[in-house]
């Protein structure tokens, strides 16, 4: 999902088996630039059109990088939601976490719960906080 040669940027996809259904699990993480970000959200799309069938679910997490909070539109294009129902839980800079960056967006999913772990232990690990989502099938 790279859009230019100074940042290059890419998407995981796993698909696997929860509760005998199929689920896509994808990872990105997206450019520093607000145009990137839209870009890469199209080539996402584009990506899931013709890997995800439009039944299965599908859970879209990672590192995104929208630090003005504009993806989430452009996602709904896509047919996912944002876990939490819009929850701002910050996760960056991880020893004092101020701007919410990892998302995590579902299809055909509901989030029951969700919640940053934080304290020194997780902070050492990442300069971001993991974001933890509870889902249940929607």
């Amino acid at each position: 999902v790279s859009d230019h040669r100074f940042e290059q940027r890419g998407l995981l996809h796993v698909p696997v088996r929860w509760n005998g259904q199929p689920l896509h699990a994808v990872v990105v993480h997206f450019g520093l630039a607000h145009r990137s970000r839209v870009r890469q959200v199209q080539r996402l799309a584009d990506f899931l059109s013709a890997h995800v069938p439009p039944k299965e679910m599908l859970v879209v997490a990672g590192d995104f990088n929208d630090w003005g909070e504009k993806l989430d539109a452009p996602m709904r294009e896509c047919g996912l939601a944002r876990a939490g129902n819009g929850a701002r839980l910050t996760t960056f800079p991880s020893r004092v976490p101020v701007f919410s960056l990892d998302r995590i967006y579902t299809r055909g999913l509901r989030c029951v719960s969700s919640t940053v772990p934080r304290g020194t232990a997780w902070a050492r690990m990442s300069d971001h906080l993991p974001l933890v989502a509870e889902l249940e099938r929607a």
